[in-house]
């Protein structure tokens, strides 16, 4: 297979104008050489942008929390309305999700599931061909329509575990602190050291007064083990002096999601201060429940911006920043040979298109690389393609099954179930 383009995307150089054609044989990338007949398209190649924290159970609760603070956002709607998911529900919300995704350009993603029903998640992320880590909530503290019991919870991710397979692997997902009792530390820190493992931390300093962390939450984790290569922690809002050089020293990465953390009022992480220290950081849309969209490039084009506030502007370049949706989030996850056009990569791709317009205005760009990331991606991707399999195409999805149900329907459901836990009946 080959793909012709007038620009190819890449962290380390930027755009690379003139016309590419890039040679596609079984899943990797075979050659990427110029190609002046294609300078003449308007079309771009870019790595699949990674997402690096998701929840694709949430999708389905769209514009259904909101203006609450994180601790009553997850007590009196999230939890309630993850908890009165059905095999059906879930499997809506994660097509939704899917499609979304691929709309974005993304190409691989880390998805902390609910308590129950993870294997649907598996059997479809399996089914839609992408790239990806995921693994079923722990939460063994919490309100017992929802919490379940470490025996149960270990049962449940043995299953879950099992069903992974091709380009879904299996992610250790301990909520946070206030939904975990030492039991379940102790597990983490027996049978996820060194492999994928995920939880928030440091979110809100709500969160970390009621779990009494004074010390903060990154050192929470490090005395119970959990820190180092394979851990992501998604927020990271408030970090106490010393807990950056904890991070950059275990080689435990960072996930920002700017949107979450200023629609529920968390506040913004530093990042520049995160890069300065060596942190790896990654970029993640957490769930639509809270951002109302699955843009990475979206995402991104916020945390520049934040970046700008907390650092300085142009502090954090672009090509770190792109680094982080790409190649940075791929090694990260753990996949080798992911994040970058060029020969030896995997065929992760995705194809742009901007308008003539866009190009006219590119061509004079101070920082071209920043001004397609600010592109509105989900209306310019045209081509998605992970391993040398189109996922998506002028707006198809060949690999994604139907929506298994009424997404008006389902949503209804959800509520009025939800509404029957929170009351006890």
């Amino acid at each position: 297979m080959k793909l012709e383009a007038r620009a190819v995307l890449d962290w380390k150089e930027g755009l690379l104008g003139g016309g590419w054609a890039i040679e596609v044989s079984g899943s990797g990338i075979t050659g990427v050489e110029r190609c002046s007949g294609a300078a003449s398209s308007n079309l771009v190649v870019s790595p699949g942008l990674v997402q690096g924290h998701v929840h694709l159970c949430q999708t389905l609760f769209r514009g259904m929390a909101e203006g609450l603070p994180l601790l009553p956002w997850l007590e009196t709607r999230i939890w309630p309305l993850e908890a009165a998911h059905t095999p059906d529900s879930l499997a809506a919300s994660v097509v939704l999700s899917l499609r979304e995704l691929l709309l974005s350009g993304c190409t691989g993603l880390l998805d902390m599931g609910s308590v129950r029903h993870s294997s649907v998640t598996v059997d479809l992320l399996r089914r839609s061909g992408m790239r990806a880590l995921t693994g079923n909530s722990l939460m063994d503290l919490g309100p017992g329509w929802i919490a379940s019991d470490i025996a149960w919870l270990r049962e449940e991710a043995r299953r879950v575990r099992d069903a992974c397979g091709g380009l879904t692997g299996f992610l250790y997902a301990p909520r946070f602190a206030l939904s975990c009792s030492e039991s379940v530390w102790e597990w983490m820190a027996s049978d996820a050291a060194g492999r994928p493992r995920s939880t928030h931390a440091a979110e809100t300093a709500a969160e970390m007064e009621a779990a009494g962390m004074v010390r903060g939450n990154v050192r929470f984790l490090e005395e119970r083990g959990f820190l180092g290569q394979g851990a992501v922690l998604a927020h990271c809002v408030h970090l106490l002096p010393g807990e950056g050089g904890l991070l950059a020293s275990s080689g435990t990465s960072v996930v920002h999601c700017p949107w979450t953390n200023l629609r529920l009022g968390s506040g913004i992480a530093d990042i520049p201060a995160l890069d300065a220290a060596g942190v790896s950081v990654l970029l993640g849309s957490d769930g639509a429940a809270c951002n109302n969209g699955l843009d990475p490039a979206s995402d991104a084009r916020l945390a520049m911006a934040l970046s700008a506030v907390t650092g300085g502007p142009g502090r954090v370049a672009s090509s770190r920043w792109f680094r982080s949706l790409t190649q940075g989030a791929a090694e990260a996850l753990g996949w080798k040979d992911v994040g970058r056009v060029a020969p030896g990569f995997q065929a992760d791709l995705a194809v742009l298109e901007p308008t003539s317009l866009e190009w006219d205005q590119l061509d004079m760009a101070a920082d071209p690389l920043r001004f397609v990331l600010e592109l509105p991606w989900p209306e310019r991707v045209r081509v998605v393609m992970v391993a040398g399999v189109e996922l998506l195409r002028d707006g198809e999805f060949p690999t994604l099954p139907a929506l298994p149900a009424s997404v008006p329907e389902e949503r209804t459901g959800l509520e009025k179930r939800a509404r029957r836990l929170r009351s006890g009946d």
